[in-house]
């Protein structure tokens, strides 16, 4: 799609880009491809599809036979949307904001996989969403913010929240950078798209979720800081109490964070007294 082929199309809906919502418009059709094939769709797959826009990634997901669901917050898209449902009869749509609509329950006994371009203010929390879902996809393959996706990719020695909270139910693989002028409006940032396998079965035995964000949320506040300190300060535990845990764990008190293993938090998590 070029510039003006998109810019005509923009102009017959009467539809304006909303820098609000993080609107751009993804012009290069090999990548919204790359997408579909790193997701291996098959015809008949339920896909999950946030942030519709223009449709061009819609319409190329139907032409392979499945059946789309749509979450469109931007009201202005409305008749893109209603235009796609007219053509379309494996194709749906919810007009709403997507961090509030309840999936689990709509798709509830499908197995579904979300592949989306997704607006960079939500990233985080939108994958956030799917990764503690009561029914999660099986897979998410998400057009994001490079950073981001280099992030939730992340290994030991440079791990983050983002990370551990995405790798403690699945396997993400960065699959492509995707500089900014393939947009319009083109973003200050070049995008990446990422491929999550969520796992079949429990990679991690995770004994009390809520304890071990905890845990993370009070680390990560200062990554930067050496280890004891963090669980010192953050978590108000004593000097003593962090040093034999740490002992009996065989984890340097002065390693940072981001060089922890999720398997080392996991046995911090179980070893703490909160």
């Amino acid at each position: 799609m070029t510039i003006e082929t998109l810019k005509n199309l923009l102009k017959s809906y009467k539809l304006n880009p909303n820098k609000t919502y993080g609107q751009h418009f993804l012009m290069d059709e090999t990548i919204l491809e790359d997408m579909i094939d790193e997701a291996k769709v098959k015809a008949g797959d339920m896909i999950l599809e946030i942030g519709p826009g223009i449709g061009n990634l819609t319409e190329r997901l139907l032409e392979h036979k499945v059946k789309v669901l749509s979450i469109e917050k931007d009201p202005q898209f409305l008749p893109v949307l209603k235009t796609l449902q007219k053509e379309h009869e494996d194709f749906s749509y919810e007009l709403t904001d997507a961090l509030k609509y309840n999936f689990s329950d709509r798709l509830k006994g499908t197995p579904y996989k979300v592949i989306a371009n997704i607006p960079y203010y939500i990233t985080g929390k939108i994958v956030q969403l799917f990764m503690h879902a009561a029914h999660k996809p099986d897979s998410l393959t998400l057009l994001m913010q490079k950073e981001v996706a280099y992030n939730i990719a992340a290994k030991p020695g440079s791990m983050n929240l983002i990370a551990i909270s995405v790798q403690l139910f699945a396997d993400a693989r960065v699959v492509c950078v995707v500089p900014g002028h393939k947009f319009h409006p083109a973003p200050k940032v070049d995008s990446a798209v990422i491929h999550i396998t969520l796992h079949k079965k429990p990679k991690y035995k995770i004994k009390d979720e809520a304890k071990l964000f905890r845990i993370l949320r009070a680390c990560f506040s200062g990554k930067r800081k050496q280890l004891h300190n963090t669980l010192e300060n953050n978590l108000q535990l004593s000097k003593q109490v962090v040093t034999e845990t740490l002992s009996k764990l065989k984890i340097d008190p002065m390693i940072r964070p981001q060089q922890l293993t999720i398997e080392q938090w996991l046995n911090l998590c179980d070893e703490l007294k909160l």
